[in-house]
């Protein structure tokens, strides 16, 4: 009697939801405004190189990373086909609670839903299959097959009395790479989770990441242990055989506490809400099956407690359900629109910063190389220059002709060196050297003849006074290249917050939808 009583309380349950309106424009307004912003502010925020030429490393990485945000801003819009399909299931069935069979192929999901749905129309309630094709939903008479091999190809269901729908779907990890991509798609359609692990490797790692991935949407999820029973020999009529035989209760246990142990360590570690997570259950539905689902299987194979759990799973699946097209939005939000920006727009800040950084180390060996390289040009002039205006002793002239010269030679130097940038460009100040200093004229004894004009006080002032001047004039322009460097990184600077900002704003939206579920936790 316990045994139904289990059954029927559940079915019971299903056949009187009580589904208050929850009020979410408020939160759906929200989310539309937070996306709209967010647009603009990419919009906003291209970045640009001014100051730099185009064949710069830095400004090819600016140009990348425009034409990702010109990518994302053309796509969104098609992006939310994803939202439009899994929300088509959900109106479908708007009054239904929609369980998602959730796990790898060859988990049993397709058994276990036959067998579910044996078990209501043994109590007289109505099983109805269908399956989903080119987004239409089309009934069918026939049930899920079952096999050894990846027999689902297509999302299909089945509704269970009046109020109880089971997704069931490609398995993940399927060899068949558009199943994955199918279940992807409808996920946001489901109220909760069903996820299904077989006796032989249950909980693998892999699936607790995809499992980390539906919790974060706030769905309640219940993992069930399937095939949790064993082959031992027997003897029937003189033959030995192979009987199917269920696990115990105490290795069923065993193998409920570890897979509950390691989800629950590796969701704390994902930093997901493991409140979600509901305790495992072990089944075995082929042992029900042979026993032709009888009261005493039912309990051995451990369907009764498999009932109380989904009795216990759709209160939060209901909570869930009555603010699904926000939890649905704020999903597509989430995986959709900002999870990208995160997983490929940040990467692409991040390498520019890199660039950024190294071009602003290089500058100040930029600046050495320049007065270096202008300084010894000129030195290896200066000696003819000289004895150029010697006869005349014309310093006026050779001071002139020494600053055109230097003019000529530093902006070639900073147009070789500084070749990533456009700089404006500044006058060279007119070289001029002490007034005293002239050059050295040697007169004969009646100082009117004279033996010989000497210049070699003007060579030493003018090498050690060249210096500094380049360097004054090297510090303008390295700080101009600098000026431009520095507001690269304060764009860079400024989308970075921004990004911090908008996944703050979103995870509040997210909270502020979820405050009543998260109070009664």
């Amino acid at each position: 009697m316990m045994i139904h009583n289990s059954i029927q309380t559940f079915i019971h349950a299903t056949e009187t939801l009580d589904q208050p309106k929850k009020d979410i424009v408020a939160h759906l307004d929200k989310m539309h405004t937070w996306h709209q912003q967010l647009a603009r502010n990419l919009n906003d925020q291209r970045l640009n190189s001014h100051g730099l030429t185009s064949e710069s490393l830095i400004a090819l990485d600016i140009a990348t990373l425009n034409a990702q945000l010109d990518h994302y801003l053309n796509h969104w819009e098609t992006q939310s086909d994803t939202l439009h399909a899994a929300q088509s299931v959900a109106d479908h069935f708007d009054d239904k609670i929609i369980l998602l069979i959730f796990g790898k192929f060859n988990a049993g999901k397709s058994s276990l839903c036959n067998v579910l749905a044996e078990c209501f129309h043994r109590h007289q309630q109505s099983v109805e299959y269908f399956y989903l094709e080119d987004g239409k939903i089309v009934e069918s008479q026939d049930r899920f097959k079952e096999g050894a091999t990846e027999t689902t190809t297509r999302l299909q269901g089945v509704c269970l009395g009046k109020n109880l729908i089971l997704l069931d779907t490609p398995g993940l990890h399927s060899v068949t790479p558009e199943n994955a991509d199918l279940t992807q798609r409808f996920l946001d359609s489901a109220d909760g989770v069903l996820w299904l692990s077989s006796s032989s490797s249950p909980g693998q790692v892999k699936e607790l990441a995809a499992l980390g991935q539906e919790l974060r949407r706030h769905k309640p999820l219940l993992p069930v242990i399937t095939r949790s029973d064993y082959f031992e020999e027997d003897e029937v009529d003189g033959d030995i055989c192979q009987v199917l035989c269920n696990k115990s209760p105490e290795q069923r246990n065993l193998q409920e506490k570890d897979v509950h142990t390691r989800a629950m360590d590796q969701l704390i570690e994902m930093h997901v809400d493991p409140s979600l997570l509901q305790s495992p259950i072990s089944t075995s539905s082929q042992m029900l099956k042979n026993a032709d689902f009888n009261n005493q299987e039912m309990l051995s194979a451990g369907f009764n407690r498999l009932f109380n759990a989904l009795l216990h799973l759709i209160q939060p699946a209901l909570a869930y359900k009555q603010r699904k097209p926000a939890e649905a939005l704020l999903h597509h939000l989430q995986e959709q629109i900002l999870m990208p920006l995160q997983m490929e727009l940040v990467p692409q800040l991040n390498q520019l910063q890199q660039d950024l950084n190294h071009a602003r180390d290089t500058l100040m060996q930029s600046k050495e190389q320049i007065i270096t390289q202008t300084w010894r040009g000129i030195i290896s002039t200066l000696p003819g220059l000289l004895e150029q205006f010697a006869e005349q002793q014309a310093v006026d002239e050779l001071y002139s002709t020494l600053t055109q010269q230097t003019e000529q030679l530093l902006s070639q130097q900073i147009s070789d060196i500084l070749v990533d940038y456009q700089l404006q460009s500044l006058p060279f100040e007119t070289l001029k050297f002490a007034e005293h200093l002239t050059y050295e004229v040697i007169y004969a004894d009646d100082a009117k003849e004279i033996l010989a004009i000497g210049h070699d006080r003007l060579y030493a002032e003018i090498s050690q006074t060249l210096w500094q001047k380049l360097d004054v004039y090297t510090d303008k322009i390295i700080t101009q290249s600098q000026s431009v460097l520095s507001h690269i990184q304060d764009q860079i600077e400024t989308v970075q917050q921004d990004l911090i900002n908008d996944e703050q704003e979103l995870q509040y939206i997210a909270q502020h939808l979820r405050m009543k579920d998260l109070e009664q936790a």
